[in-house]
């Protein structure tokens, strides 16, 4: 990913081989910045950022998208999509743990700070889809449901689909007992182990019919990288917004 630094000093890293490909397309996440207060963007739980709304405003005028849109998360399968909508930053009514448009000027976000941002795209159709990839989603099969959307909504192949999973903990660090590894259908160990929850959606992208090199996989880990991101299991409570949408 490629660091930058946009107007109003929001900082973020930008998806560096689909920027390269797609000029048209903007992918990315939010990070915490250098400076002594860190551009968190939580608006919801304890304690809640008092920027935070202010940030979200800099964060849409910055990218420089009509609006962006958001959701209460809850580690479930609900995908919203999203067509003519207004203008500023909008929350979706009730909870949902993704978004996908064909809209111009329309900007996905999920809020991650250890789970995996998702970007789903069909640069055919000019469709896109931004998941948000807690174990508990991935469990209950998010990204099957994302690609099935897509399908149902703009026709997409998943032969076609390019799938890039973001910056997340990475399979060295992400420690958890053998009850995950149960959910998410892999091997279960007998104590508790790292799992790599990229990798699990890796496999299931392929096992959806995405061709493995249409799957590219962040180098980034939220907590031992240095890509100053957010890390619950670090003991953060902020949170980073990863985003996708076509340009206006």
């Amino acid at each position: 990913m490629t660091e930058e630094i946009a107007e109003h000093g929001v900082p973020f890293h930008t998806v560096t081989e689909w920027a390269d490909r797609f000029p048209w397309l903007l992918a990315g996440i939010s990070h915490a910045g250098s400076g002594p207060d860190p551009f968190d963007l939580r608006l919801f739980g304890e304690p809640t950022s008092p920027r935070a709304p202010a940030r979200w405003r800099d964060l849409l005028q910055a990218l420089a998208f009509e609006t962006i849109v958001h959701a209460r998360q809850v580690h479930e399968t609900r995908i919203v999509v999203h067509e003519q909508l207004g203008t500023g930053v909008r929350e979706v009514e009730g909870s949902a743990d993704g978004h996908a448009t064909a809209d111009s000027g329309v900007l996905l976000a999920v809020t991650v700070a250890d789970c995996v941002p998702i970007y789903l795209l069909d640069e055919d159709v000019r469709a896109v889809a931004l998941l948000h990839g807690g174990w508990h989603g991935i469990a209950a099969g998010i990204l099957p449901r994302g690609i099935t959307l897509l399908g149902t909504s703009w026709r997409t192949d998943p032969r076609r689909l390019l799938v890039h999973l973001g910056p997340a903990i990475c399979g060295a660090c992400y420690e958890v007992g053998p009850e995950v590894f149960s959910a998410l259908g892999v091997e279960v160990p007998s104590r508790a182990t790292p799992v790599d929850v990229r990798g699990v959606l890796a496999q299931q992208a392929e096992a959806a019919g995405v061709p493995p090199e249409n799957i590219t996989v962040s180098g980034l880990c939220t907590l031992c990288g240095d890509g100053n991101l957010f890390s619950h299991r670090g003991g953060r409570s902020e949170r980073q917004v990863a985003f996708l949408g076509i340009r206006p």
